[in-house]
């Protein structure tokens, strides 16, 4: 696996009920994000990996997600609420985390839509810039 601190974007995962909620300004993050206090994301290597241990079948998200992509040059660009992205350490490897509230309709290009193949029961992922 690539070094994450070292990738040009970020993802980030919703369930089709997140996506559907997302608004286009100050947002803070999923139910998740809030109570851990910070958006979770994660780098091109890292999805299989987080779609696994947050999105399996016995979690009940569904065949659908939809990912969203964040592109790290967004974080030196002036803004009127500054946001931190930090990597902090989980399972053994950096996680890119965004402290603060973004704003989806600026900050995020997509969605990609993916979907759990019927034969492995994983998501599928296309390629994906890392």
């Amino acid at each position: 696996m690539r070094d994450p601190t070292t990738c040009t974007v970020l993802y980030k995962i919703l369930t089709p009920q997140e996506k559907d909620a997302l608004p286009a300004t100050n947002w803070a993050g999923t139910a998740l994000d809030t109570k851990d206090g910070f958006i979770h994301l994660s780098s091109a290597d890292q999805l299989a990996g987080t779609l696994e241990r947050f999105f399996s079948p016995a979690t009940g998200c569904g065949d659908t997600l939809y990912l969203y992509t964040f592109d790290r040059a967004i974080v030196d660009k002036p803004r009127e609420t500054p946001i931190k992205l930090q990597f902090d350490p989980a399972i053994g490897t950096l996680f890119g985390h965004i402290y603060g509230s973004i704003n989806p309709e600026s900050d995020f290009s997509g969605p990609i839509e993916i979907k759990r193949s019927s034969s492995s029961g994983l998501f599928e992922l296309p390629s994906l810039q890392f």
